[in-house]
């Protein structure tokens, strides 16, 4: 009996450890951006996890359509159609750097700048090498 005992608490130490240091593996790391209206309320969220490929965009209202512009000349990189408050963005096909973000709803543009991370693209490319 008491030998059943102890194997049952190695194996529950042991899976304990295992469970520990897998986590400790994949940390993602989240930004999250936040644009508001002059009233305070949110106009539009974006969230970025350096795990993931895409990034997630919400809005307050209903957008057709957001743009991703250079910061420095404002030159168009991507842009597409959408209809509803939320939308994935490739990031992917983007370079790392800072860019500016258009949303259009029918009534306003909102602009909003962020800064495209991509730590799993670069991951893949150190480990090839």
């Amino acid at each position: 009996m008491k030998n059943i005992i102890l194997i049952i608490a190695i194996t529950l130490i042991s899976l304990t450890g295992f469970a520990q240091s897998a986590n400790t593996i994949q940390q993602d790391k989240i930004t999250k951006y936040v644009t508001t209206f002059p009233n305070g309320e949110e106009a539009i969220t974006i969230v970025e996890n350096s795990n993931s490929d895409n990034l997630k965009l919400s809005s307050a209202d209903n957008f057709y359509k957001y743009e991703i512009l250079e910061s420095s000349n404002h030159e168009l990189v991507h842009q597409s159609n959408n209809k509803g408050k939320v939308c994935d963005i490739d990031k992917s096909k983007l370079e790392d750097g800072t860019y500016t973000l258009r949303v259009y709803t029918s009534d306003f543009v909102i602009t909003s700048d962020i800064t495209i991370s991509n730590e799993t693209k670069n991951k893949s490319n150190n480990s090839v090498n």
